[in-house]
């Protein structure tokens, strides 16, 4: 995964090698593996990659070694700080103490932003789970087998792990006035009348994909009917301004001004960056990130009465010659009677 140009920067910054550890994700990043434990040495001529015994060596562009037998012999070391801590800087000074370290975490996250091909396949794959899987749910609901806010997450869960995928983070089921919290963390309630938010999503091959849907329980009143309405409004405005180049702060301000007088119970940011992290770069808060051509992001504005209710509506989403909307469960209010 790219990894000649992480070489070519460190020989270019002359930087002797590069120390990555888990469960930095970018010692995924740059295996494409799922290890237990490990560490990797990068260097602007070869990699070497230490595992535990417990792990199935895998196959790359690098030395295999026993973690065992790890060993620093290099001064100049580069370090991600964003993720390097105070305890793995001491194991690396107890290994070679006349080192110096550089922080490489600002090129590697501009590395990870635009993704390949197979990343791309991998993200794709990891939402048409997460699709799947709520269409399962509308399907499963009906049925009265579901009680529980956790009965529907585990319901979720399991209909990924069947599928070769893994979670990309704890699933949040809210309902009622559950979905007021917008990181609700999902409960025992009992499933009663109201809004039902569900935001979860599948993990593919280290790739991760993330979508909330907000359904209704019963019969909706025309007041929570309208806020739907509102909400997906204001997601459509975003998506419709979501074009090359366009700043994320444009798009922040044109979903909360379809919001209004709504939006100041628009409490958190309009979406993240998505990739082997479920949050990664760009991050819409940087008044200097813009879309980019395959550099995956979500879009999902969301309203929060406290001690009501809230809503949420949340699609994965990349520009590649157009905007793709990777999660492609249907965003109509669905009511379950």
């Amino acid at each position: 995964m790219k990894l000649k140009k992480f070489q070519s920067y460190l020989k270019k910054n002359k930087l002797n090698a590069a120390f990555l550890t888990l469960p930095d994700p970018t010692l995924t990043y740059l295996t494409q593996q799922d290890l237990s434990h490990a560490h990797l040495i990068v260097t602007p001529q070869k990699s070497i990659l230490y595992i535990s015994k417990l792990d199935k060596p895998p196959k790359g562009p690098w030395t295999i070694e026993n973690i065992r037998s790890f060993n620093l012999n290099y001064n100049n070391i580069g370090i991600n700080a964003k993720s390097c801590t105070i305890s793995q800087l001491e194991f690396l000074k107890k290994h070679n103490k006349a080192m110096c370290t550089t922080d490489f975490s600002e090129f590697i996250t501009s590395l990870r932003e635009s993704k390949t091909d197979n990343e791309l396949t991998n993200m794709k794959k990891a939402c048409s789970i997460t699709t799947s899987a709520f269409n399962a749910l509308l399907k499963e609901l009906p049925k009265k087998t579901l009680l529980t806010e956790l009965d529907i997450a585990l319901f979720l869960e399991s209909y990924i792990k069947n599928r070769n995928a893994e979670l990309a983070f704890p699933t949040i089921v809210a309902n009622g006035k559950n979905a007021a919290i917008p990181h609700h963390k999902t409960s025992t309630k009992k499933l009663t009348k109201g809004f039902l938010l569900v935001d979860f999503g599948a993990k593919y091959n280290n790739y991760c994909s993330d979508m909330s849907r907000t359904l209704y329980l019963g019969v909706p009143s025309t007041q929570e009917e309208k806020m739907y309405a509102l909400l997906k409004s204001s997601q459509q405005a975003a998506i419709n301004a979501a074009k090359l180049n366009a700043s994320f702060t444009l798009l922040t301000n044109i979903a909360k001004d379809a919001l209004n007088p709504y939006a100041k119970y628009f409490t958190h940011s309009l979406g993240h960056g998505i990739g082997i992290e479920v949050h990664e770069s760009p991050i819409f808060s940087n008044k200097t990130s813009k879309i980019e051509k395959n550099v995956p992001f979500t879009i999902e504005p969301g309203l929060y009465f406290p001690s009501k209710y809230g809503i949420r509506i949340e699609d994965t989403v990349v520009f590649t010659d157009s905007l793709q909307i990777l999660t492609k469960a249907p965003k109509r209010l669905i009511c379950i009677s």
